[in-house]
């Protein structure tokens, strides 16, 4: 913790206007999480119901993240930032309106959530974009591992005090506080300055020019295809279990309330956090593509536990995992904001998203065709399969290399 204020981070007040802002902003998506499980419950839905819900949220997002990515370089992460949190605290405005007057039905639900995914697909390269443009190089590890610590601390600590919420106060309430922490992302967004010189734009060049320059620095990169490869079947393999698989589990074995699904739901995220924290105490030898390999082959056979139906082996499970996913994903993001041309950074990232969410869609679909096919547990068995095959594939491309240099 004190390394981490060493170089004062947080008295830069633009890093501290977005990290808090953003904090807040994801932490309410923990209570649209937990908000959406129950609602679909209320509404008789089932998990093709869930599946529908989690695609049409995450679909938009995908075919808009390098239309995103181009925003980005061509105008300001700032400014996309601020644009797509307001865009958002609306469209959730508008479905709690529909909620009060019980008026929501599953095609409108699908509606709504499909405008904020196309809002999340300009966010995202942006998020993962503006930190060089707020702070000063020295500071970048120590930023990215607060920054990428946002999204698993809402994990952490949205879907319990969600439960609590929903609980205690109704579905409406837990929508409701999303909408709200939207908006303070996007008030705190307005307030960050941005270095202009650290944010080179694009101004004098074709939109489809654009598209090409950034699929050429990705493929032109010999380790960041493999990467990309890796997160590809990485999104595929466990992102529709952890999101649809697990809830259903968890209800199923263990007849778990809405407080408790919360705690479930944000042991990965806690894990996550703590990794994040950790990889800056770590050694360079061990910030890199091979270690990133590794900690994928790992995930898998932890993943292959949370088939045991036992609560306390399905936490610290999903902790241990959580951790792992937060130092491989600081030293990835760490290494590619460190070698890519910033005037390239914002399509760059759109890709890394791209890889990340595109076979998102296709894993929800199919987890919830095979949650009304097989026991839950053997999704999970197949999934921690996959994923440890995905390392191993990493690593015997990785083998193949002469050399590669640590992150810094």
């Amino acid at each position: 913790m004190r390394r981490l204020f060493k170089y004062n981070l947080f008295s830069n007040k633009n890093f501290a206007y977005f990290f808090f802002g953003q904090s807040f902003s994801t932490i309410g998506d923990g209570f649209q999480q937990i908000a959406l499980i129950y609602l679909i419950f209320e509404m008789g839905g089932s998990g093709s119901q869930m599946a529908l819900s989690l695609f049409f949220s995450v679909f938009p997002r995908i075919l808009l993240l390098l239309v995103g990515g181009v925003a980005v370089d061509r105008l300001s992460a700032k400014q996309v930032i601020w644009i797509s949190d307001f865009a958002r605290f609306v469209i959730l405005t508008v479905l709690i309106s529909f909620l009060f007057f019980d008026a929501l039905s599953f095609p409108l639900l699908y509606l709504l959530i499909s405008l904020s995914g196309v809002a999340s697909g300009f966010f995202y390269p942006a998020f993962n974009t503006i930190v060089p443009s707020i702070v000063e190089t020295r500071d970048l590890e120590n930023a990215n591992a607060w920054v990428q610590s946002i999204s698993q601390t809402a994990i952490f600590i949205g879907p319990p005090l969600a439960g609590l919420v929903v609980g205690l106060y109704g579905i409406e309430a837990g929508f409701l506080i999303n909408a709200l922490s939207y908006l303070i992302g996007a008030i705190t967004g307005i307030m960050v300055s941005v270095n202009k010189e650290s944010s080179p734009k694009v101004k004098d060049s074709r939109i489809m020019k654009d598209f090409v320059e950034g699929f050429q620095q990705v493929w032109t990169t010999k380790w960041l295809r493999i990467v990309l490869l890796v997160d590809l079947v990485g999104g595929l393999v466990v992102v529709g279990p952890m999101q649809i698989a697990l809830p259903l589990y968890s209800k199923e074995s263990f007849d778990l309330a809405p407080s408790q699904m919360g705690f479930v739901l944000a042991a990965f995220g806690a894990g996550s956090v703590i990794g994040m924290m950790f990889v800056t105490k770590l050694h360079p030898k061990y910030k890199t593509l091979r270690s990133f390999y590794w900690l994928e082959l790992i995930q898998g056979l932890l993943l292959f536990l949370v088939a045991i139906p036992s609560i306390w082996v399905v936490l610290l499970s999903l902790a241990a995992i959580g951790i792992l996913n937060g130092i491989s994903s600081v030293i990835i993001i760490s290494k590619i904001q460190a070698h890519v041309p910033r005037a390239r950074l914002g399509r760059t990232m759109s890709i890394v998203s791209l890889a990340a969410f595109g076979a998102v869609p296709i894993s929800q679909l199919l987890t919830g065709w095979l949650s009304e096919t097989i026991p839950y547990a053997f999704i999970f068995v197949l999934a921690s399969t996959l994923l440890f095959l995905s390392g191993v594939m990493g690593l015997i491309f990785y083998n193949r290399q002469s050399s590669e240099e640590a992150v810094v």
